[in-house]
């Protein structure tokens, strides 16, 4: 069990779990997580809207099997195999941290600022797995899933690294149930 540390000089621990209910294995992978949102935090300083600071807030960080269960009980559309799980292998897959995010206080809408990571990660300013911008239509609630990257979990063998695929930037606009490129 974790106690709850500061990640980053803006993220904490508690921010994506329970600090009780997880492993020094799944504190460090949420710290190389929340390292790679401390940067896009601050590049998104450019994009404030008024004086006050951009912040992110972490609507989804680890989850459990039975927060998965609980998601789809209410209409949502999570993923069985989710780099939420935090090292978690269902399937003998490796998930490596994930984070829903929203976004406060920037002049940018969800989706600019989806493109804006990805731009970001194609021009090697911040690394991330995975970048998906999400949409409820129902309720217009909108987000944006940021995963871990492989290559920054598993840099001292790239082979491991190599072997995980996901498809790195994806958008739904139908709660989670299709999935295309980000564009």
């Amino acid at each position: 069990m974790a106690k709850d540390n500061k990640l980053t000089e803006n993220f904490k621990l508690s921010e994506f779990c329970d600090p009780k209910q997880v492993n020094d294995y799944q504190v460090e992978l949420l710290r190389v997580l929340a390292g790679e949102l401390q940067l896009v935090r601050d590049l998104l300083q450019d994009h404030k809207s008024g004086n006050k600071p951009v912040t992110i807030t972490i609507t989804s960080g680890v989850r459990t099997k039975a927060d998965i269960a609980r998601l789809k009980k209410q209409g949502y559309n999570p993923s069985e195999n989710s780099d939420h799980l935090c090292g978690l292998q269902p399937n003998g897959l490796p998930t490596l941290g994930a984070a829903d995010i929203v976004v406060s206080n920037c002049k940018l809408s969800m989706r600019e600022i989806a493109l804006l990571i990805k731009d970001s990660v194609e021009h090697d300013h911040v690394c991330f797995g995975q970048v998906i911008y999400e949409k409820n239509p129902k309720t217009g609630n909108e987000w944006i899933h940021l995963g871990n990257d492989p290559e920054l979990i598993f840099s001292f063998a790239t082979n491991i690294a190599s072997a995980i695929k996901r498809k790195k930037f994806l958008m739904s606009t139908d709660n989670g149930k299709t999935y295309r490129a980000l564009k």
